[in-house]
């Protein structure tokens, strides 16, 4: 789904916005913010990383990355055999994590590729699959809790890149 404005529109929805509300943190009318929602007018690109803050919907800006990208994201898990209940997302993303750990134990990293039996090289795609699976599931996990207790998803994430950068993990131009 590309950005556009049902997805405006739901995201506002979801936070329990109204358009005057969304225009009053925006370099646009609440006018134009209907025209956008109807797709009376297309969505300009500039406005973009502004509907992103301000509706702070993880949603939105997951729909956004993969919008950038061309669907090479992380998706939120919404598939009819994902219950999004705390204790259920908790035991799926436990299982995932338990699978990918499984898998990293018996990886052979120390031969280079080129001297990788077939047999190796097929085990490390699945063993990155596993851990696909498993930011997956912890991902939704974390979104479903962030919206159950109300918490900014913006907020809470450059946090916790902040926190990343100060243990070294990330470089500053990552925030």
């Amino acid at each position: 789904m590309t950005i556009n404005g049902q997805l405006i529109a739901e995201s506002r929805k979801r936070k329990r916005i109204s358009q005057r509300e969304l225009s009053q943190n925006m370099p646009t009318s609440r006018e134009a913010i209907a025209k956008y929602e109807t797709n009376a007018r297309p969505v300009p690109k500039e406005l973009k990383p502004f509907f992103a803050h301000s509706l702070d919907d993880a949603h939105f800006i997951l729909e956004m990355s993969n919008d950038i990208t061309g669907g090479a994201t992380i998706p939120y898990l919404d598939g009819e055999k994902v219950e999004h209940h705390y204790a259920s997302l908790t035991f799926l993303a436990i299982k995932e994590l338990r699978e990918a750990k499984e898998h990293l134990k018996e990886i052979n990293i120390s031969k280079p590729l080129p001297f990788m039996a077939e047999h190796e090289v097929d085990h490390i795609k699945r063993t990155i699959r596993e851990l696909l699976d498993s930011i997956a599931a912890s991902q939704t996990l974390v979104i479903d809790l962030m919206q159950h207790f109300d918490l900014s998803y913006v907020n809470e994430v450059k946090q916790w890149k902040s926190s990343l950068m100060a243990r070294g993990y990330l470089k500053r131009r990552n925030l």
